[in-house]
């Protein structure tokens, strides 16, 4: 089951956390992605949309429409930020407390590149 599963669906009041890992013998993992779930999450929940993420997308948009270059630092603290929220809401113990570099430099990579996406293809236009 998937983050948007529980956002969405019938499992929205219950939260069982045994829904989201899975045993590999002596080991419990996650049982997805979670970076995407991260970045479907930061979309998808109202308050970390309004409060997070599209302030960062609105950043890039106006370096955009100023001529400047972008960076995917830029969505760094919508990252981190939404992180803290996610694992308030979803309480995994398989998650990580904090997201490694390497993983919010991966996730800020993504919602950059989707973000000059949509704006070339003039998603955010007036």
């Amino acid at each position: 089951m998937r983050i948007s599963d529980l956002l969405e669906g019938k499992h929205r009041k219950h939260f069982n956390e045994l829904d989201f890992v899975k045993n590999t013998g002596e080991k419990r993992e996650l049982d997805f992605d979670l970076e995407e779930d991260l970045i479907h999450f930061m979309h998808q929940d109202d308050d970390v949309y309004r409060r997070h993420t599209y302030p960062a997308i609105a950043r890039c948009l106006d370096y955009k429409e100023s001529k400047r270059p972008t960076k995917k630092e830029i969505f760094k603290p919508a990252v981190e930020n939404s992180y803290k929220i996610y694992l308030e809401k979803f309480p995994i113990r398989e998650l990580p407390n904090n997201l490694s570099e390497e993983l919010c430099n991966q996730i800020c990579a993504k919602i950059h590149e989707e973000t000059l996406e949509h704006i070339s293809n003039g998603k955010y236009k007036d």
